[in-house]
Parts: structure tokens; sequence; C-alpha cells
């Protein structure tokens, strides 16, 4: 690859939208600066309590298991794979997969758990599989099957039947050694199985009975099947609803005590028999809530649990023989206030909803509280605080729609009043409330004060008048309904993003970065379009002499519109289809449980989906009743930056400097990398590899477009955004919902490794590979081999699940494999627990482990919308020599505001997943101050919960999802109310010995900037060794400069610090803060500042105390060379937008000011730049209306991008349309830092 610089400018077209959409403008970009104010409306009345029986764990459930250690195995028939629970219902792992492999398989109707060993009658593979419990492939049948459907195993035999007369006979130890018992009358259709000692039970779903045999111990299968099984006795054979009968039986099994159980389908129950099949007892009725939906498959463990699946209630009941409800896996038996609670928390943690409003939260009821007042840190609060609601007493709507009016008109609502404001209530509640007449007059006046209100009917069992009318009152037209936590999550995102998408004006923003190639200028823009997919254009355009834009060379959207859509090569994995053009309707059944993981959708909408993200308009975006016609095919390119890669073209020499040993020239040259590039491993000679520029779209492709005329090579669906991509299809007639799929920025580089990890063979070899990151599109990466960039592979990827707290890794032949985490541990190598949106890119760099080089990837935590403390505040250390999985994760403190600790233990050993927190002194805090944190429980998740009387907490207790380990330590901190949710959403700052001749190491060091303004410094040149679980045990790291952040100053570092080397030898590092989330803020408590403060130990790591403001200057006066560095203090709630750029003597910095006096106005966009070694202003000009880039110098040429409308009459500028110019007058020069980034050093 070729060391370049590049630039890009990414254009954004914004127009008016209400209705719902999955993504907003970016902020900055007009009235969308002003959030919406959301107040979510929560019934606390008693109905609230019912049971409810909803979950997203399991879907679909045919068929349950349980092997040795208690872990229950249930199998999903549409999404065609087995999920595994604990004894107490944590989930632990996934696996298995729609395909004709080992580990595959069609729609299998039941399966069974002998010896520990997994047998799968999959029936329409046609085959028997026999897997480990880890789903890994241990034998598999190769005759020629009709369509097997139940199964049992014994010692010696496995048992399969079919829609007919006849049981198969296999040798357990011999597989495909097959004999078969012909039944005669006595059986019809086994449906379902089961075995106990020498008795036989099939449920025979044609004759609607049990049909028991007795197993010939004694028999011979040499002889053949016939004499092998003998007719016992049946149940009665009538199709009735009577005690005793059966409407399709499709299970049976025994106790231990030779009772039989049957599952009767279309009765939606169980009946219990003694061992002469008379009938004993039953539970069971349709319900939604308290019974069965179609259950279809049942086990009884050694201990006489029994398990059966709930099919429609996407559940898996346990019973005891009495049949007395014990517990429920996957679809869970909480209540409806629960679930409630459950939604509303992953609502504030959605990053997209909380940037574009900030909310609030009231229960409602009888107790009429505002637990949460409406503000820019309202998601974050609530997060903690609806754990406190409970239910009871009744349902007096308009008595809290009257504490809302005064709420607003009480001035605590900030711009609640202003004319681009958009205020809204979101009332949920299970039933009816009194006064409705009221209710409806007070929603009006609301109405007509600028607040809506939106009608949410949450388990309703239907539609009801009192929710339309509300609707219609409170100006938002229609209710919405929603029977459990899948649907009510949808309803509310669906209301929020109407809200917050009434957008007014928008003007065009540019985004800019650095790369360019030769004397060509690639530019990407999109386009915001309302109710359809962005669109995105991406240009190569030639470079005049003098710095400006030459003449277009082509438009890639241009070039794929002009393809047939089937003629495009989109490929993906994880299905049992290989190549670059398996994205199709070809291998739709494939392609269905990954495209749709929570629907159960018709292979016509399974179509659409595919052909409509391959270029065709099966939704009639444009209404004009053609839905075969192409659309524009390349999607809008927002966050994920451009890569372009040719020939292998890095370089072996020697640098001349003394740190040569630890650059990658000199690996190079240890490892023959000149011959890679003379060679012909690239899919012929790699010196002539077709160059390709790679860019992430949001309509979840990654393009490679060749660079010579701009046609698309191929295009790859990541795995891990596969899921996303049944967001897309929209309820409303001739429109889509955009999202984000690959908007984070790929990586590539030529490493050396053993890219065929599974062969059992030692053979490292130079690879081309990319690594890419999700972005806002999710929680997740994924890598490529490219080497041969017109066959590429897959490599790996991972996912963070954090819904179903899980971790999900596609291995090198795009098997997947799940792994949860509710009980609070999990394998180190899959601990991704603390991964969020993966807005950090990758950065790619070789460390030390065991005295030998390995390839690594480290990357920050993410972003979790300054919510969620369960992710993103850390670094990660992947090993890409091991199909992703994890070295190390690096803990960053979130550093709380502590006022008072409350220490505790726990005893050894522990069961208790509850503790009174007045116990250990902790009695109540006020919610305006204050909130809890607990600290020494590890990774397992916790809720505060209490009683809250006006704004105090009271009866506080914690509560664990698992029960934590004996004989530890437990903290509980009272901190203060601003105090911010940590993550690590900016790109690491990595300095490796390529990057400049003082780094005399080998590794990184790496310096991370968090959410909390913190600075951390981790030392990755140490010589690692790895432990008993095959990760690196220790890495040190220190806080290098605390920013002194709260979430009223503001100081947030969303963007990756720059560094450089002045002529104190020192390195120096420049960075600013600012919420680039809510870029009007401008409250007078927001203080940001920008920053040049020097690493004094670098390039060694010394473990010191943090640094602060109290060691800088400030200007006129020079930092000494005591002083840790400078800082300015940026007026008028200036906040940075992008990231900061050195130029020789001087660093730029791009800065939003607010609109002060028209706050529905767009603010101004300063260029400001200070002298790096005393932070002495030398630039500071207003470049117009709206949003800066980063700056990009080329030469002594500045490009800058501007979100909005530029000033033509900035002095020593000029404008090209977003496009603003200039000349540099930096004088001087630094020791420069080569930042490792996605390009070769």
């Amino acid at each position: 690859m070729v060391r370049l610089t590049k630039i890009i400018l990414t254009f954004l077209i914004v127009i008016f939208s209400f209705q719902a959409q999955a993504k907003n403008p970016p902020p900055g970009t007009g009235t969308a600066d002003i959030p919406a104010n959301i107040l979510i409306m929560l019934d606390n009345s008693g109905s609230m309590s019912a049971k409810l029986y909803s979950s997203v764990q399991v879907y679909y459930p045919l068929d349950v298991a349980t092997d040795s250690s208690g872990n229950v195995y249930v199998m999903e028939y549409y999404n065609n794979r087995i999920k595994v629970f604990d004894s107490s219902g944590a989930y632990l792992r996934t696996f298995g997969g729609y395909g004709s492999g080992c580990t595959r398989w069609r729609y299998a109707r039941q399966f069974d758990i002998y010896d520990d060993k997994i047998y799968i009658a999959d029936t329409f593979g046609h085959q028997i599989k026999v897997l480990n419990l880890t789903g890994g492939c241990i034998d598999h049948t190769t005759l020629a099957y009709t369509y097997p459907h139940a199964i049992a195993v014994t010692a010696k035999y496995i048992y399969v039947g079919h829609s007919g007369r006849r049981i198969w006979i296999h040798q357990r130890n011999r597989i495909n050694h097959m004999n078969n018992h012909d039944a005669g009358s006595n059986l019809s259709y086994s449906w379902g199985m089961s075995v106990s000692g020498t008795r036989l039970v099939i449920g025979d779903y044609s004759k609607n009975r049990l049909v028991e045999f007795r197993i010939n111990t004694g028999a011979s299968f040499s002889n053949g099947g016939q004499g092998m099984l003998t007719y016992l006795q049946a149940s009665t054979t009538t199709y009735s609803s009577s005690n005793g009968y059966f409407r399709r039986p499709t299970d049976a099994a025994y106790d231990s005590n030779g009772n039989v159980y049957g599952l009767d389908l279309y009765n939606h129950r169980i009946q219990k028999f003694n061992s002469s099949l008379s009938y004993q007892a039953k539970t069971g009725s349709y319900s939604t809530s308290s019974g069965f939906r179609y259950p279809y498959g049942m086990h009884i463990d050694s201990s006489d649990n029994i398990y059966v699946t709930d099919f429609y209630n996407y559940a898996v009941r346990k019973y005891n023989t009495s049949l007395t409800e014990t517990a429920t896996y996957g679809g869970g038996s909480g209540t409806r206030l629960d679930a409630a609670k459950k939604v509303i928390k992953k609502i504030v943690s959605n990053t997209d909803l909380t940037s574009g409003a900030n909310f609030g939260l009231m229960e409602w009821g009888t107790r009429h509280n505002i637990r949460v007042k409406i503000s820019d840190t309202g998601a974050k609060t609530i997060y903690t605080n609806v754990d406190g609601v409970y239910a009871s007493g009744g349902t007096n709507l308009n008595v809290a729609l009257r504490k809302v009016r005064d709420y607003f008109r009480s001035g605590d609502v900030a711009n609640w009043n202003l004319s681009c404001s958009l205020n809204y209530l979101i009332v949920i509640s299970d039933g009816y409330w009194v006064s409705h007449g009221a209710v409806l007059n007070t929603a009006t006046n609301l109405k007509n004060e600028n607040i809506k209100t939106f009608a949410v009917g949450f388990a309703l069992g239907g539609a009801s008048s009192n929710y339309s009318q509300l609707a219609t009152a409170g100006g938002t037209t229609k209710p919405l309904y929603a029977s459990n936590e899948t649907e009510l999550l949808a309803k509310l995102t669906d209301a929020i993003k109407q809200a917050i998408s009434g957008k007014l004006t928008f003007t065009t923003p540019a985004v800019m970065s650095d790369v360019t190639k030769g004397n060509y200028v690639y530019q990407s823009t999109f386009e915001y379009s309302k109710n359809k997919q962005w669109t995105g254009n991406l240009k190569k355009y030639k470079l005049n002499s003098n710095g400006t834009f030459g003449s277009v060379q082509w438009d890639a959207a241009d070039k794929l519109n002009s393809k047939n859509a089937s003629s495009r090569k989109i490929w993906t994995t994880g299905i049992s289809t290989t190549g670059t053009n398996n994205f199709t309707t070809t291998y739709r059944d494939d392609l269905k449980p990954l495209l749709f993981p929570s629907q159960s959708p018709t292979d016509t909408e399974v179509d659409n989906l595919i052909n409509f993200i391959r270029g065709v308009d099966t939704y009639d975006q444009d209404n004009d009743s053609n839905k075969t016609e192409s659309i524009h095919k390349l999607a809008d390119i927002y966050h994920s930056e451009l890569v372009v890669v040719g020939p292998p073209e890095s370089s072996a020499a020697d640098t001349g400097n003394a740190n040569f040993q630890k650059t990658d020239a000199y690996y190079r040259s240890q490892k023959n990398y000149d011959n890679f590039k003379n060679g012909s491993s690239c899919g012929g000679n790699c010196a002539n590899r077709t160059e390709v520029i790679l860019a992430g779209a949001n309509n979840g492709i990654l393009h490679a477009f060749k660079t010579s005329d701009g046609e698309e090579l191929w295009g790859y669906v990541p795995p891990n955004i596969l899921g996303n991509l049944e967001r897309i299809p929209s309820s409303k007639a001739n429109a889509t919902n955009p999202i984000y799929g690959v908007d984070g920025s790929p990586v590539v580089k030529d490493i050396y490794f053993d890219d065929t990890p599974n062969d059992s063979t030692d053979n490292p070899r130079w690879r081309t590979i990319l690594l890419g990151a999700l972005g806002a599109g999710g929680q997740g990466l994924y890598a490529l081999d490219i080497t041969d960039i017109n066959n590429p592979t897959h490599l790996f990827a991972v996912e963070h699940d954090g819904d179903n707290q899980a971790i999900k890794h596609w291995d090198v032949d795009g098997l997947k494999s799940e792994f949860g985490y509710r009980s609070g541990s999990i394998e180190p190598k899959y601990d991704y627990r603390k991964l969020g949106e993966t807005w950090s890119t990758p950065r790619i760099i070789r460390i030390k482990v065991d005295g030998k080089d390995k390839w690594v990837a480290v990357f920050g935590g993410g972003y979790n919308g300054a919510v969620n403390p369960n992710y993103g505040s850390a670094v990660f250390v992947m090993d890409l020599e091991d199909e992703g999985r994890l070295l190390k994760v690096i803990d960053i403190e979130d550093s709380a505001n502590v006022m008072h600790n409350y220490v505790f233990g726990t005893t050894n050993p522990n069961t208790k997943t509850e503790f009174n927190l007045a116990t250990y002194g902790l009695t109540s805090y006020n919610i305006n101050c204050c909130k809890i944190k607990v600290y020494g429980a590890g990774s397992i998740r916790y809720t505060i919960t209490g009683d809250q009387v006006g704004d105090t907490m009271q009866n506080l207790k914690l509560k664990f999802d698992s029960a934590p380990p004996g004989g530890i330590i437990l903290t509980a901190s009272k901190v203060n109310k601003t105090d911010i949710i940590n993550s690590i959403p900016a790109d690491l700052t990595v300095i490796t010995a390529d990057g400049t001749s003082k780094a005399n190491y080998d590794g990184a060091l790496v310096y991370a900037a968090d959410l909390e303004g913190k600075i951390s410094k981790i030392n990755l040149t140490e010589n690692f060794t790895l432990n008993s679980d095959k990760v690196i045990s220790n890495v040190s790291k220190m806080t290098l400069f605390q920013s002194q952040s709260t979430s009223d100053n503001g100081r947030y570092i969303y963007k990756k610090p720059s560094a450089t080397i002045l002529n104190d030898n020192k390195l120096w590092l420049y960075f600013g803060t600012g919420n680039t989330q809510k870029l009007q803020e401008q409250s007078s408590s927001i203080q940001n500042r920008v920053y040049g403060i020097k690493d004094k130990d670098f390039p060694s790591f010394v473990n010191r105390s943090a640094g602060s403001i109290s060691q800088c200057k400030t200007a006129p006066t020079c930092p000494s060379g005591t002083d840790l560095g400078w800082y300015v203090n940026l007026k008028n709630a200036q906040k940075l937008t992008a990231e900061s750029t050195i130029d020789k003597d001087r660093v730029y910095f791009p800065l939003y000011e607010p609109a002060k006096t028209d706050k529905c106005g767009i603010g101004n966009a300063i260029l400001t730049a200070y002298n790096t070694k005393c932070g002495n202003s030398v630039l500071n000009v207003n470049l117009g209306k709206g949003v800066l880039s980063k700056v990009v110098v080329q030469n002594d040429n500045l490009y800058i991008g501007i979100a909005g409308e530029a000033n033509k009459n900035a002095s020593g500028f000029t404008t090209t349309g977003n496009l603003i110019t200039g000349k540099s007058k930096a004088t001087g020069g630094a020791g420069k830092v080569q930042l490792e980034g996605w390009r070769e050093n």
C-alpha cells in the first residue's frame, strides 16, 4: 500500500421531515441544534404489575433438552440454531445456523442430548447430526433420508421417527448403520419421542394419541429392526379437547416414576398420564400471558423438571411433576412494568435518539412524580432512576397532565417555547384512566401550547378509542399499540423518531479528512432525504497545481446507477455458500434468519429486502407503482473514511535511525516482505494488484471501487450488520427507514501471520488485511483478507449484543458462536462486554508477546451516549492472529466525584442478589444533587431501586442480575449528579517506532481521550506474557491529564489528540473539549477549553499522578520547562467540532459557537489557531454559519469543509461551495510524529 495523503469531502443536504427516521442529520446543521423536549410518562398503577411474557431472548422455540450440568438447550426453529441457558436461566451461548454442513441444519424438528452429545433430526437437511455441547461437529449421517422428525437416544441406539409408520434405528457408535421398524397400523406420524429404560413413547400427530413401544434389549441389530421394538399401548384416538384426548400431540416424555406427559398442540396444554396411560392431570390453555401459544417440544431432566417450548410466546416454561410452573427461560415472566422499564433504559441508551432530544421521566397513576426533569443529562439519570418505579394504585391521567402543564410553564424546561421548539409527552399505559373528557381537554390545551402527546397502549389486547382520542387531542393523530417488550421498544423508538425528526431548515455540511493520491482527490458526498435512504456520491477529481480542484474523473454513484442490480457482486459470510456474490435471492433460506432475527418474514419480504440492498426499488420509494426499477444504489458515506489500496508498496529499507530495529520496516526486511511485493500471491502479480478505494456506506455495504474508472469491484455486507437491515422496511407506504450500517472507518495493513488457523499447521505468510468498525451502525468489528482484491475472503467478526448480554463471534469459516455473560463471567478471550458503538477506529500494530512479535489491533471502547455505564470505558487489544479474540481489556477508570462511600462485603459463599443499602448506612439521597454508583462486582450488572418522595430517594436496594462472588468487598458511592458516564468514542493516539525516531521501543505508547476529559497513557511497549487464560495479565496505564470535566461544564472529549515533538524535545498533545452531540447547548456553566500539554516522560512510561489545569499556563504567559503545558478558555459556549491539526509552529482548532440571539438559528463556524509552544492566538476567523471539519494541510494549502454557509468575505480564505481554502502562514518546523492510521507508515 502506498503512503498517501488524502482529502475527503462529505456533503449532506437536509430537507424538512416529520416522519420517523432511523438516524438524524448531523448536529450543528440548523435547528437540529435545539433538542426536542421529551417527557416519558410511565403508568405506575397496580395493573402494571400484571404478568407479561415477553422477551427477545428466544424466537420460535421448537424443542428443548438439558445436559449433565443442568444447562438448558433451546432449538429455535426459524433461526436454525440452539441457544443455551444455565440452570438459573442466564444466557450462555448460541450455535448452529441454516445450511448443509455438519454444524448447521435446515428446520430441524427435534433433538436429544445423551452423554453430553447433541443428536439433531435435521428434517429438511435429511440427516442426523451429532454435535458437542458447544456446537462443534462430531458426526453426521451420509445416508439419503426422507424427513426425520422425532429423535431419542440410548446407550446403544438412536431412534428416529418420520411422517409415517416406520421408526429408524441407528447404532450410536456407527451412525450410518441403520435398520427400521415397521409399526404398521400402530403408528402414523412420529412428531416427537422420548425413551426411558426399555420404554419408548411417541406423540402420534396424525392419530391424536400417545403410543408406547417396548425396547427389546436382547434383539440383534444385525437381524433387522423389526424385532427390536414391540407395541405396548396407546391413549385414546380421538381429536378432542376432553381430558386424556389430544388435538395434535407433538411430544411426550417420562418422569422418574414412569408417568407419561404429552403435549397437546391445539389445546395448548400439557397432560399427565400414569404408566398405564390413564389420564391424571393437565395444565395450560391458549394465552399470551399465562398459558401456551402452541407448545411443541418437551424434555424431563433427571430431577423431574419438565421443560416445555412455548412457540409463539417465545419462551421455555419449567414445571414440576404437579404441573406447577417454576421458571421461564427466554420469554421471561416479568410484569408489564418490568418490560416498560427495560424498554425505557434501552431508549435512553440509544445514541441516535439522545443526540436529538433532552429527556425527562414522570410516573403517574396515583403517585404523580416528575422523577427526572427534562435536561441534556436526563437520559443518563433516567437509566438508573427508572428502576425505582413500582406499581400500585389507580390511573388519574388528568392530574398528571395538569402537573406537566405547570412544569413546562414554570420555566424549568429549557427552550420549550421557542418557534422551533419540539415538545412531546409519551404517555405509556396498560388500561383506562378516570375523567377521560377532562384528559382530552387538558391534552388539547397542551397541544395549543406546543406540547404534543403520544398515546401508547401497552398490553391492552387490542385497540382502544380512549387512546385514539388522546392522540388526536394531543396532536399526534394516531395511537401506538404494543403487546410485548419488543413491540413497545419499536413503537417508542418510532414515536421519538417522529419527535426529533421534525426539523425546519438545514444546510449542507462538508466533512474533510486527509486522503489524496498523487494529483487526485477523492470526494464523498451525500444528500439527506425524508422517508428514504440517503443518497451518496463518491467522486475523483484532478487536483490542479495551485491546490484547487480540477475536472471530475468519475462518480462511483453514476457508475453504480448504470449497472444492473443483478450484475453486481455483493457478498457476506455465515451462510453455506461462499464467493463474492452470495447476497442474492438464490440463497434466501440461508439469509432469512440472518436478515430478520426478530421476525418471521415471508419469502417475498426477504426477497424485497435483498433486492433493495442490491439496488431495486422494491418498496416503491418514488411512488410510481414500479417496484422493479433501479434506485440510487450508493447510500450515504457518513463517518466512514475512505481508504485507497493498491499494490503492496511498504518499505523494508533501513531508515538510518537508531530505532530502526524496532520499526515495521526492519520487521519486513526480516520476513522477506520484498518477495511478497514482487510475488504472485495476490491473485496474480502483487506489483500489478488493482488499485481500489474502499468506502463504508449506511445501507450496510463496504464498497470496493476501482480508482481507474470508478466501477464497483464488489460490495461486502458484514455478518454483524445483517440483523440491522430488517429495520429498513417501513410500515409507511412508499418509504424506507435510513439506518446506520457500515458507518465506521476501515484500516488496511500488510501483516505476516498464519491466516489458516484451523489446519493444524503453522504456516505464516504476508497478507493484506482490512479491519473495519461499524461506527454508529453497531457494537462490532469485522476483518477481511484483501490480498487478492478481486476475491476477498472473510477472516472474522465480533459483536457485543448488550440487550441480550452476549458476545457474538464469527470465525474464519463464518461459523457464529455466542457467549452469554448474564451470570457475570465470560471466557476472557471473548470479553467484549465493554464494547460500545465502535466509533473509535482500530489501529494495527505489533507488540511483543512471549518474546515474539504479534499483530494486534488497539481501539477505544466506543460510544455509550454518556448514558450506559456498562460499556465504552475501556481500551481493547485484539489478537489479529487468533481470529479477533482478545488479548486484553484495559479498563479506563470512570472517575466519580465521590461524596461518600459505603463499604460492605459478601459472605463466602454468597447467593444473595439483593442488598438493603440502609443496612450499610445509605438511607437516602437527593436526586437533584446525587446518584449512586457501585464498585467491586466486576461486570455483573446492577440496579438501584427505592421509593421517591419529592426529591428524595428512600428505602434503597441494590439488585444484581446474578449473585456476586463470595468474600468480596462492595462499595456503594454517593456521587455528584454532574458526574459523566464515561466512554471512549475518540480514535486513539498510537505512537510506535515508525512514528518518530525517539520511540526506541517495541509496541506502542497509546494515548486515550475519553468523555470524562481524561487523557490516559497506556504502555504497550513491554514484552508481555500470556496467562493460563491465554490473555495478557497486566498492562500499565496512568492518567496523564484530567480536564476537570462535568456534565455541567460540558468538557467531553470526542476527538483524538494530535501529537508532535517540539524543540524542547518533548512530546506534545493538542486536543479540545465540547459536546459534539449537543452543539447548541449554551448555558452559563459551559466552559470548554483547548489544550496543549506535554508528556515529559516520553518515550518512557513513568507512573505519575494525573496532571491538571493548575500545572498549565494561559496566554500571554508561556509555560516553562516545569509546567505541563497551556490551555485556552473558550468563550460563548464554543465547542471543538473536529480533530486539531498541527502545522509547523501552529495548531488549528475548528470551533462551533451557538447562536445567541436567535436560538433557532445556526451558530458560527470559527477557526482558531494557536502557537504550539505557548498557546498564543495566531488566528481567529469566522468562516461562516455551521460546523467546520478538520483542517487538512497539504503543502502550503489549507482545506476546510463547512456544514453551512461559508463566509465569502473571510480574510485570507476563498470559498467554493462548502469548501474553504486558504494559505498556510505557519513557519519553522517541529519533530513530526506519524501517528498510526489506516495506512502503512
